[in-house]
């Protein structure tokens, strides 16, 4: 098998099992790239995404540079001479300029089994949408939104206590796995796959004001929202004027009045069916038991939640 000089680009967690993958292949990654860091705790603390403490630690050289569009990084890119570039979660979208630098292209790991779910939200897409079975997908960048050939795709079941976090986790993890066959697959000259345009769906960003709940909805429906929020940006609703986020619930079969509280348990009744909280935060609080909310925050059975 030829050894692969690779560029590396990616920010979040998800892209982390990945490039440990990598660096410990028989391929050479070069370089990686992140996004700059970010201060916090009002500019006292300098916070690295967690792609640039793998480099630190592994010693490989980092660049975090604010945009792709400049001449200097193009030619930084052209001098390092990468046969491929690999993208995941890394959030600049790559010039064509640099998309023709690698011999090889540019490949991407998308948490979808595309062509459905392009976009930005593809794991609480999923979700939300109800939909039994989700996956990853290995891409060659092209100028579209997820519209690359691909290279491979691998389902798995979306459980029904599966909350964003636990598929983020999965998927990046048999991701990994999967992009190993890469190599293989360049090595032996395959085709890949085309996208049928006519079956794609979009996964627009998840907004904020997309996570209060509405009780009006199904308990089913509320139940897949507070998953898909889990751990971001976290399903809440208001109770006298401060917001409740949701963690963990299950779905009863009670029914009442949208928003009722049915018990002292804190199940509460949506447009059909119940939910049973289990695992509730107030506002400037930590995330707790209902037992150990009500001790000290009581919601009263028959209040009528907004």
């Amino acid at each position: 098998m030829k050894n692969y000089r690779i560029v590396f680009m990616g920010t979040a967690e998800f892209a982390v099992p990945t490039l440990e993958k990598l660096i410990e292949s028989e391929h050479s990654v070069m370089s990686i790239y992140s996004s700059p860091s970010k201060k916090a705790n009002r500019g006292m603390n300098i916070t690295h995404s967690p792609v640039s403490r793998i480099a630190k630690k592994f010693n490989i050289d980092l660049h975090t540079p604010d945009n792709l569009k400049s001449n200097d990084e193009l030619n930084r890119l052209k001098d390092l001479s990468p046969d491929l570039i690999v993208v995941i979660a890394y959030g600049l979208i790559l010039p064509p300029e640099i998309l023709a630098i690698p011999e090889f292209g540019c490949f991407n790991l998308h948490a979808s089994l595309l062509p459905k779910w392009r976009g930005a939200a593809p794991i609480q897409r999923a979700m939300i949408n109800g939909d039994k079975k989700t996956g990853i997908s290995i891409i060659k960048i092209d100028q579209g939104l997820d519209t690359g050939d691909i290279v491979l795709k691998k389902e798995i079941d979306i459980g029904d206590n599966d909350t964003q976090i636990d598929l983020e986790i999965k998927l990046s993890k048999i991701g990994a796995e999967c992009f190993i066959n890469l190599f293989n697959k360049l090595d032996k000259n395959e085709l890949f796959e085309k996208q049928d345009n006519s079956k794609s769906t979009y996964a627009k960003k998840i907004l904020k004001s997309e996570s209060k709940l509405n009780w009006n909805n199904s308990a089913s429906v509320i139940i897949r929202e507070i998953n898909a929020f889990n751990p971001r940006p976290g399903a809440w609703f208001e109770y006298e004027n401060k917001r409740i986020k949701i963690w963990r619930a299950k779905l009863d079969v009670q029914d009442g009045k949208p928003g009722e509280v049915l018990d002292s348990n804190l199940k509460i009744a949506c447009g059909k069916n119940s939910i049973q909280i289990i695992e509730i935060q107030k506002e400037g609080r930590q995330s707790c038991s209902v037992d150990e909310y009500q001790r000290g925050n009581k919601i009263n059975k028959g209040t009528i939640l907004q």
